[in-house]
């Protein structure tokens, strides 16, 4: 930033002082309205005190006249403006802080923007008031840099300071974000046609525009925050704008706690819940939520369109002759999944390294569940000599998403190995709990190995979309009587 161009100032008493190209009248002694110490960072504050000057900004601005003491501006308090519901709500103990100012002098201008609307100051706005002034000290800020400076040297220096809450701290960073905002479109009108839009330099040419991240922590900075918590804290105030009725008391207990993380989280559950609530409005009518395919999947699955599924969840067989089979399933999902979405397979222990091998060159490894299966018919490994009483189930994505917090032990009822539909069946209780933990209602869920339809027996009850695929014409009959039933079922609840 340039230095600012005003002439120099020759002082001839304590009490006035006369530009070479005028005269300008100093605050009065008796009651100083601004008294600057050497603060970190900001910038210029007057005679002997290092740093970059604001006075740039404010040359070309009416209305304003440059004070003796600093770069600041004294601007008509009629003239400032303050955005309507944002700031603060609560001002405190502005009588204590009027006589402070009173005493002592203004240890901080106002903060302002160029068109006069308050970015921070409230309760030295009301303080000036309460004692008769008419006109303020305002630091003008164009960006969201130097307005975090001034912010930052004020939260540091004054000890008359009232914390703000988090709403209000909002209210003062989205001001900051509209600064920045325009100061971009400056600069970018700025650069010219050569460096217009699909060129990465902006500006000098030399350096690139602050990424979204980086303006969320400045703006969270300069407001007493990480910019993780002010975006928290805004998604907060923006669910209550849009949605009062629902969200208000969330932005009520953040102010009144102070707790920004509890607020948030309440505020995820009920979007989650309103997401819930609209895919299964959503849904067809049971008898439309499922489709069974006959055949080989892996030619089957080619009728079914890129990206269309959400999740799979399947159980294929064990034997080390089925080994080919995971190799080409997890090439199908990687075509059929959505970004993010999740392939769970159900596997014996034997030969889970040759499975891994053959799966994780098409699909990234996320985790491995345990699927439990307690009780006295737990199969015995002969050739291992293991009784066994669980099951890994292999967590693949197609790519990398953020997904929801879950359990890794997934539980099923005990003795409810259930063989009754086909001999390599499992049990509807643990079947179930994977669905529903793994999958959301509304979504899309494929089970290419569908044997005798427990998966999907299970989708269709939890408001799931169901897509089966199995080679066995009989085993299929069964699943599809099995699955009709249990939409019928949830038709009527």
């Amino acid at each position: 930033m340039m230095r600012s161009r005003m002439p120099a100032c020759t002082r001839t008493t304590a009490k006035s002082c006369t530009w070479k190209s005028g005269s300008c009248r100093p605050w009065p002694a008796a009651r100083p309205l601004f008294t600057w110490r050497s603060l970190p960072g900001p910038p210029s504050c007057g005679p002997g005190v290092g740093g970059r000057s604001l006075a740039k900004h404010h040359d070309s601005i009416p209305g304003q006249r440059r004070t003796e003491r600093s770069s600041g501006m004294l601007i008509p308090i009629d003239q400032i403006v303050i955005p309507q519901g944002r700031h603060r709500k609560h001002l405190g103990d502005v009588q204590a802080l009027a006589s402070s100012i009173a005493q002592v002098g203004l240890l901080h201008p106002l903060v302002v923007s160029p068109d006069h609307r308050l970015i921070a100051g409230a309760r030295r706005l009301a303080a000036l008031q309460s004692l008769g002034r008419t006109e303020a000290p305002v630091t003008v800020v164009t960006n969201l840099t130097d307005a975090a400076a001034w912010l930052r040297a004020e939260r540091d220096e004054n000890t008359c300071r009232l914390d703000l809450a988090p709403s209000e701290a909002v209210a003062i960073g989205l001001e900051l974000e509209r600064l920045e905002r325009q100061a971009a479109k400056e600069r970018q009108a700025a650069a010219g046609p050569e460096e217009g839009r699909g060129c990465k330099r902006t500006g000098s040419g030399k350096f690139p525009e602050p990424v979204k991240g980086q303006a969320r922590d400045k703006a969270g900075q300069a407001v007493g925050m990480s910019g993780k918590t002010y975006a928290k804290a805004k998604a907060v105030v923006e669910a209550a704008t849009r949605d009062p009725e629902r969200c208000r008391q969330l932005i009520e207990e953040m102010d009144r706690t102070g707790n920004v993380d509890r607020a948030y989280k309440r505020l995820k559950t009920l979007q989650e819940q309103e997401a819930l609530a609209a895919a299964a409005a959503a849904l067809p009518p049971a008898q439309e939520r499922f489709q069974l395919h006959h055949g080989d999947f892996a030619e089957v699955s080619r009728a079914l369109p890129d990206a269309s599924v959400d999740v799979i969840i399947t159980d294929p067989p064990y034997p080390k002759e089925y080994l080919p089979l995971y190799g080409q399933l997890a090439q199908v999902a990687g075509r059929l999944l959505k970004p993010g979405g999740a392939l769970l397979v159900m596997v014996g222990q034997s030969y889970l390294p040759d499975i891994l091998a053959a799966m994780t060159p098409h699909l990234a490894y996320r985790w491995t569940l345990a699927y439990l299966t307690p009780g006295g018919q737990a199969p015995q490994i002969w050739d291992r000599r293991v009784n066994t009483f669980w099951k890994p189930v292999l967590w693949f994505t197609s790519g990398d998403r953020e997904h929801d917090w879950i359990g890794d032990v997934i539980p099923s009822t005990v003795n409810d190995n259930d063989k009754r539909f086909h001999p390599w069946g499992q049990s509807e209780s643990g079947m179930g709990r994977l669905v529903e933990r793994c999958s959301k209602p509304g979504q899309v869920v494929l089970d290419p190995f569908l044997g005798g339809g427990t998966t999907g027996v299970a989708a269709v009850r939890l408001q799931r979309r169901f897509i089966g695929i199995d080679c066995d014409p009989q085993a299929l009959a069964t699943a599809r009587t099995r699955i009709a039933l249990a939409a019928q079922e949830a038709s009527h609840e």
